[in-house]
């Protein structure tokens, strides 16, 4: 009788956070990784050594475990930190605490504390006007942001915390110092747990390059324009892939030095990464690294299709691991399966936890049916942010991971297993003759690089670079310490969370501050090697670029419709939107719209759609609301579908139906009982692969000059709505009559 496997499934809970560290003055700029460390990393831990037949993978960046231990240590200050164990504050002090120590879920997590919640009710009545309130007031403020950030198991179980959060309010200097002596505490206990769980096999702990770099730019930053042909590229190139190949090494010398051997597995930054990436992986001993399955699909030539209900249809592609193209099969690749790790990261927090737990072993089961291949091994692997999501979950996110890995430990079918794991038993049987160029994010590189403020830090980092290395031929007998310390700003620099928020997509309250900090490590290596610091660092970057994802129309365009894969300079004068998926730290990997452009004419509608993903398999369709209609539908074509897509109920009265390849476009319109209607076809559409382009004369839609219309475009698979632009409302067109 023939062998059946279960389906295996690697979880890599990813843990990072940015390098908060001020080379200059040696605080900690912000909190989080100290918050995080009470709230998230050893509750991860805690949570899987209660069910011992769930392995794991555990990924830890360097730059973070760095931080962890000195908080540990007592070492680490951060100014949250600090102003908590203030016995007064002075307005600027005041300022800085009413701006920050509410920066957690309001309605999940504040909302549960009376006194908490109280405290946030009278800060939005106060306008912020920090001198309003009394040092009682941040008293209790500062306790109840550290209390909110603690694990709510050690809140429920530890005596003390326990007893400060029933006392609710009035809490003195000494009840701050109890909890941050908590914080304290737990941040000493995580490694050790860690290393615990790895010494019994349950646990696996995983690396990143050590200051978290997106190494593809490190190696070259011209490799940007792989995935992104003419994306502007810093004036002054950055290539230097012993960079790239240090910061590996780092990693894997700090690991050995921390657990005792060499990793076995990395996470690449921002799963960034690059066919000559491999070989600086494979050179350190690492026996395996993640990527997207988007990289899988350009890599291979062949794309990983969902069917509506985002079901793999061909899941063989996806489910195994890849010899990469080094020699001797090693290190090995394995993809994320993009949905179930989104579906954790942005859509469970939505559900009650045991009804989302469900819903992902269900989909395991669909997977495995799928695959139709019992005879051989297949891994599941879902890869995401480790520390982010969870304060939108039920308590911490208990209640969901309780009930996933119960589940999953029940189910013979269904197999836990770290990556090495799987890999000691199955080795690759599939093989990538190239790796593509790209990361997780919309498999390109492009939330790092490419927009004016983003170029303007990679020219610093660059020149700043360019110097020390004159500096160090200039003066070949400096001191080993001076140089250490030059190069190591050098490698925090090279960091990605500093190109992350750079980018307009990312915008929030800390890009200044992140903008000095990655300024001062700059900075910090003309000090350190005794040279004054240029002028133009000291000049801002940030604030420079105007938040991207929209543009205007600014002249009338008249294309010649071809469908090429980029646009031609003939839209170069029509408006454009983007999708936004999220903003900030958590950030949704992709999306299926890449972007739509518009612009018309005094005779006709123009329009041009680009998409990440093939055409093939998606209907595509746009809605518009014009002027004048009596006969309105006030939903898409299956819109009721997705209750996700906040779509606006505004009067739609046309629906441009995109057909098969070669036929005519189709014009429908609303009968007002949310039917569509046949009214003309348009004639052909010209397409490529990814992109769509057509016209549609402003007298058959019934506007002109001077109307305003609104507009919606939609993907549908299987009859399922599975994505549209704008996500929600619609998107305002005013054609203005132009000079």
């Amino acid at each position: 009788m023939a062998k059946s496997y279960p389906l295996y499934i690697a979880f890599v809970w990813h843990m990072h956070q940015p390098y908060y560290r001020d080379g200059q003055t040696g605080e900690y700029v912000l909190p989080w990784a100290r918050l995080h460390a009470a709230k998230d990393y050893m509750h991860m831990a805690q949570v899987l050594a209660e069910y011992p037949a769930v392995h794991a993978t555990f990924n830890l960046v360097p730059s973070l475990t760095v931080q962890l231990e000195e908080y540990a240590a007592g070492r680490a200050v951060d100014r949250v930190l600090a102003l908590s164990v203030q016995d007064t504050w002075t307005p600027d002090d005041k300022a800085y605490l009413l701006a920050n120590c509410f920066s957690i879920s309001w309605d999940n997590i504040i909302r549960r504390y009376p006194r908490y919640w109280q405290l946030l009710q009278l800060r939005e009545q106060g306008s912020d006007e920090a001198t309003l309130f009394s040092d009682d007031y941040y008293r209790d403020l500062v306790a109840w942001f550290n209390l909110a950030w603690v694990d709510p198991n050690w809140l429920e179980r530890d005596p003390l915390l326990r007893d400060l959060v029933a006392k609710d309010r009035n809490f003195s200097e000494g009840d701050v110092r109890t909890i941050l002596a908590k914080q304290q505490e737990i941040a000493g206990l995580i490694l050790p747990l860690y290393q615990e769980l790895a010494a019994r096999g349950q646990l696996e702990l995983s690396v990143s390059p050590y200051y978290h770099p997106i190494l593809p730019l490190v190696i070259d930053t011209s490799y940007a324009q792989r995935a992104s042909a003419g994306l502007p590229l810093p004036a002054v190139p950055f290539a230097h892939p012993e960079d790239a190949a240090e910061q590996v090494r780092r990693a894997v010398d700090f690991y050995q030095q921390r657990f005792g051997h060499k990793p076995a597995g990395l996470w690449p930054s921002e799963g960034a990464v690059c066919p000559e990436l491999v070989y600086y992986l494979g050179a350190e001993g690492v026996r395996w690294f993640a990527s997207d399955e988007a990289i899988l699909s350009e890599s291979i030539g062949q794309w990983v299709q969902r069917d509506g209900f985002g079901h793999v249809t061909n899941p063989r592609l996806l489910y195994q691991p890849y010899c990469t193209p080094v020699g001797d099969c090693a290190p090995a690749a394995i993809f994320r399966d993009r949905t179930l790790s989104d579906r954790i990261g942005f859509v469970y927090k939505q559900f009650e936890g045991k009804q989302a737990a469900e819903d992902l072993v269900h989909r395991l089961h669909r997977i495995r049916e799928l695959l139709d291949d019992p005879g051989r091994p297949y891994l599941v692997s879902i890869i995401l942010d480790g520390e982010n999501c969870w304060e939108g979950y039920e308590h911490n996110g208990d209640v969901f991971l309780q009930n996933l890995y119960r589940l999953l430990s029940n189910d013979p079918q269904l197999r836990p297993v770290t990556v090495s794991e799987y890999l000691d038993q199955h080795p690759p049987r599939a093989s990538l003759a190239n790796l593509y160029t790209g990361s997780w994010i919309n498999h390109n590189l492009e939330t790092w690089i490419g927009e004016a403020e983003q170029n303007q830090a990679w020219e610093y980092l660059a020149r700043t670079r360019d110097r020390l290395v004159s500096w160090q031929r200039e003066y070949a007998l400096a001191e080993i310490d001076v140089l250490e310390r030059a190069w190591e700003a050098i490698y925090i620099a090279e960091g990605s969370d500093w190109y992350w928020w750079y980018y307009s997509r990312n915008a929030n309250e800390q890009d200044r501050l992140f903008d000095r900090t990655f300024r001062g490590h700059l900075a910090s290596v003309y000090t350190t090697i005794g040279l004054p610091v240029p002028e133009w660092l000291g000049q801002p970057i940030a604030g420079r670029v105007a938040p991207a994802g929209t543009r205007p129309v600014s002249t009338y365009v008249s294309p010649h419709l071809s469908g090429g894969p980029t646009a031609s300079l003939e839209w170069s004068g029509a408006g454009y939107v983007e999708p936004q998926p999220s903003t900030g730290a958590a950030q949704m990997g992709h999306t299926l719209f890449r972007r739509l452009y518009f612009g018309y004419n005094p005779a006709d509608l123009f329009l041009r759609l680009e998409l990440n993903e093939p055409l093939a398999g998606y209907q595509v369709a746009f809605y518009l609301a014009v002027p004048g209609l009596k006969k309105v539908n006030r939903r898409v074509r299956f819109g009721d579908t997705n209750p996700a897509l906040e779509l606006s109920s505004v009067g739609l009265g046309w629906e441009i139906a995109l057909p098969p390849p070669g036929q005519q476009l189709v014009l429908n319109r609303a009968d007002g009982q949310e039917i569509w209607r046949p009214a003309a076809t348009l004639g052909p559409t010209p397409r490529s692969d990814t992109a769509v382009e057509l016209a549609i004369p402003l007298q058959r839609l019934g506007i002109k000059l001077g109307d305003t219309v609104e507009m919606v475009a939609t993907l549908v698979k299987d009859n399922v709505l599975v994505e549209a632009l704008p996500a929600s409302d619609t998107l305002h067109i005013s054609l203005k009559t132009m000079g």
